[in-house]
């Protein structure tokens, strides 16, 4: 999608809002896909202008925004460009791939950095003990200990409230029955 600039972007949202369908000006416009055309809409529906315009790559999120965006997703039974309108975000594949790295990782998938690859790391020497010993100074073990502990708990609160969540529908599915 970046290979489209905000004038172009505007002239197309214009000209659906004018009458035309998404899919005509897909065809007329060489958008590879209509639906491209209905996120531009939805985008510029909720957020004006400034959902039109290209955002940097390098965008960053918190562990606790991206359980706050998976857990709405649940809670709401959303799809994934619904959730990626509702909170902004460029893609909906980003939420995707939160997702998967939830359940494959937990809590720990969705801190990672971009950087170089985990495949690459394996490569590097490890240090020797006495490097070792330097590195792990108490202070530093302390910083370490505290972040996993809050991930820890920001996990645990996730999994309540997919807990709650699982047991408000059993319950009105019962209540159906």
């Amino acid at each position: 999608m970046s290979k489209f600039n905000l004038e172009f972007r505007i002239k197309i949202v214009t000209e659906y809002l004018s009458g035309k369908s998404s899919t005509s000006l897909a065809k007329e416009h060489g958008i590879s896909d209509n639906s491209v055309v209905l996120n531009w809409v939805h985008r510029f529906d909720r957020y004006g202008i400034e959902g039109l315009r290209l955002r940097s790559m390098d965008q960053e999120y918190s562990s606790q925004f991206k359980v706050d965006v998976l857990n709405w997703r649940k809670r709401n039974r959303a799809s994934l460009p619904v959730t990626a309108l509702h909170f902004n975000l460029s893609s909906p594949s980003t939420i995707w791939q939160w997702e998967r790295r939830f359940k494959e990782a937990g809590i720990v998938g969705l801190e990672r950095r971009r950087g170089s690859s985990k495949i690459m790391a394996k490569h590097k020497k490890a240090p020797k003990k006495r490097e070792a010993l330097a590195l792990s100074k108490p202070n530093d073990e302390l910083k370490q200990l505290r972040k996993e502990n809050q991930m820890l708990k920001i996990e645990n609160e996730f999994l309540k409230k997919l807990d709650a969540l699982a047991r408000k529908k059993s319950a009105q599915k019962n209540s159906r029955d």
